[in-house]
């Protein structure tokens, strides 16, 4: 067993004992000249270890082959250049197989072996390096590495070989060094396709694995299964280290269940895919809600999720489609409506086809509606709790489509958060706003301010305070005037939140003030109140409709009550009737905002109302 240093070393330093093959040239093998391993095997683990933050060390070099005992004494992680027939004490999991060869109609299998003392990250990490060598790069370092040992092992060269032997060495030396310069950009254009924390393919891989494998002949042989997780129950209720948990655990669900032939990608999101062979959509199907099934088993157990938190869509490949990007979106679109209507997994096709066609058809109509200014806004007024005078509005989007006719929010921004594209209307939005300021401090109105939405995703961006900086520099008005309203849609993960952070302290320091939408109700609210520093609380719309009941009530007077005590402004939102009005104003509520005051108003009519305010008092 190792000594509690070693382990108190490797905790601190990841270092990974291997226990080597001294004698698999060119593969690993013992040089008794420096003591040490030397081969294939052993330069690949070093760049590994140099690229990952690890420290690879082999175990007692020598020329006797102690692979076994090291791995019944638990001394080492890994248990390297081993063929299929080799079994070892103590091992966990599958074996990591580097490559596969055929010759003389005998298969040659090199795979290493995890042990179960090994880190956990590390099988991970692993064989996501090692996924960025293909076959044809193995056969070429196995015959670099036959010529460079019979090179040292040989005499060296007389001076007087003649400068036609200088200049051949010359030229194979430029010609490995450019096979090596070329593998490196491979692995480096590998390695952008893969996932890093799952060692699977990302979504980028999954689209030239698409176009790759699927032709014209064999495409009604494939199907494209999207299994997506709302994971947001299951952060409120135990973190995110359970998510974490959760994500490695459907992964390996999946690995399991998966077919030789198929391929698995997750996203950015931690959503999975399947690219799968079958032969009916019957047996897809039953396979597909098979591995559903084991990954709701896995949290059902700690009562952790919600039927419905997670679904899958599958999409044939047959359905005519040719476009990789397409097939994604139509399968990710069905497993977002199986979660909806809170079914296990539906299939694309027919109806649901033609619904995933228009989603995909608005999503490409986007970036023209930008350009055009087909996105208005417009304005829903806050109220001052007690006197009802208007003091500011939340800046609302509305498509007026050329051909679908004027689309509410609803419509248009779940899809984007989705896909990822609402960062551009957010920010859209925000110029608007800036501009509609700066047009009311020009008519002397320096006292209402606007709200402005932004996705939790936007805000937790690298270049979010340097993009957000430039459009503010543009405009001039009193900067408290406008307020970022952070929704709750979208998760992030540890380093965005690090990063929101920053963007929050940063942007507050600009003069803006910074309100978290919908609180109360959101999965983070309470680790938002404790990580962020924040200028006001906005209500979520359910607790102003649950205060009717003694629980609703306690909650909103708790939530009031601990707003006010951190110093933060409290709004209110969905308000609709005077017995809430009262309800509200009893708990010391400091701004309103709903029907009962205001319907959401186009920004021309929203200014009528501002200025006639104005002119009366």
């Amino acid at each position: 067993m190792r000594t509690a240093d070693e382990m108190a070393g490797m905790q601190n330093t990841q270092l990974i004992y291997v226990a080597g093959n001294p004698d698999n040239y060119p593969l690993e093998y013992y040089d008794p000249q420096t003591q040490s391993y030397q081969g294939v095997i052993p330069a690949l683990l070093q760049q590994f270890a140099q690229e990952r933050g690890y420290t690879v060390a082999y175990y007692q070099p020598g020329r006797e082959d102690s692979r076994e005992a090291l791995a019944q004494s638990r001394q080492v992680d890994l248990i390297s250049s081993c063929s299929a027939d080799e079994q070892f004490s103590n091992t966990q999991g599958e074996p990591l197989v580097l490559f596969q060869t055929q010759a003389e109609g005998n298969n040659t299998t090199c795979q290493i072996f995890f042990t179960d003392i090994a880190p956990a990250s590390l099988r991970t990490d692993l064989q996501a390096y090692a996924a960025g060598y293909t076959q044809a790069d193995w056969t070429e370092m196995l015959l670099e590495a036959s010529v460079q040992g019979r090179e040292e092992a040989s005499p060296v060269l007389p001076a007087m070989a003649g400068a036609g032997v200088a200049l051949c060495l010359l030229a194979a030396l430029f010609a490995l060094l450019w096979r090596r310069s070329c593998r490196r950009l491979k692995r480096m254009e590998i390695a952008r396709l893969i996932d890093p924390d799952a060692g699977l393919q990302n979504e980028n891989g999954m689209k030239e694995t698409i176009a790759r494998r699927i032709n014209r002949q064999n495409r009604v042989l494939y199907y494209l299964v999207y299994y997506h997780f709302e994971l947001g129950h299951l952060e409120r209720l135990s973190g995110q280290e359970k998510i974490r948990e959760f994500q490695c655990r459907a992964a390996e669900i999946l690995r399991r269940c998966a077919g030789v032939s198929d391929v698995l990608a997750r996203t950015t999101g931690g959503d999975l895919m399947v690219l799968r062979q079958a032969e009916n959509l019957a047996g897809v199907r039953g396979w597909t809600e098979t591995a559903l099934q084991q990954m709701r088993d896995f949290l059902r157990t700690g009562g952790d999720l919600r039927s419905s938190d997670a679904a899958a869509g599958i999409y044939p490949l047959g359905e005519d489609s040719h476009d990789p990007g397409a097939a994604i979106f139509h399968a990710r679109q069905c497993a977002f409506a199986a979660r909806r209507d809170r079914i296990a997994c539906k299939v694309c096709g027919g109806e649901q086809c033609r619904v995933c066609q228009e989603e995909r058809q608005l999503l490409a109509d986007f970036d023209r509606g930008l350009e055009r200014e087909e996105f208005q806004l417009c304005f829903q007024f806050f109220v001052d709790a007690n006197t009802y005078t208007i003091v500011g509005g939340e800046a609302l989007s509305r498509w007026n489509h050329p051909r679908k006719g004027l689309l509410h929010p609803g419509r248009f921004v779940p899809l984007l958060e989705q896909e990822d594209r609402i960062s551009r209307l957010d920010f859209y939005n925000l110029k608007k706003s800036c501009a509609f300021l700066e047009h009311l401090a020009q008519k002397q109105v320096q006292d209402f301010f606007i709200s402005c939405n932004f996705s939790r995703k936007t805000f937790a961006g690298r270049q979010f305070v340097e993009t957000f900086r430039n459009v503010l520099e543009q405009y001039h008005f009193v900067r408290k005037l406008l307020i970022l309203e952070i929704t709750e849609s979208e998760q992030i993960c540890a380093e965005e939140e690090m990063q929101m952070l920053r963007n929050i302290v940063e942007i507050r320091a600009l003069g803006v003030r910074i309100m978290f939408d919908d609180f109360g109700m959101g999965f983070s609210s309470f680790h938002d109140l404790q990580e962020y520093p924040m200028d006001g609380l906005k209500l979520d719309k359910c607790l102003v409709d649950n205060m009717g009941t003694d629980r609703g009530r306690i909650i909103l007077t708790g939530l009031v009550r601990t707003g006010h005590e951190m110093g933060m402004t409290v709004l209110a939102e969905g308000v609709e009737n005077d017995q809430q009005v009262k309800a509200l104003q009893q708990l010391h509520c400091d701004v309103l905002q709903g029907f009962r005051f205001s319907v959401p108003l186009p920004a021309d009519e929203a200014e009528h109302k501002i200025l006639e305010r104005v002119q009366l008092a």
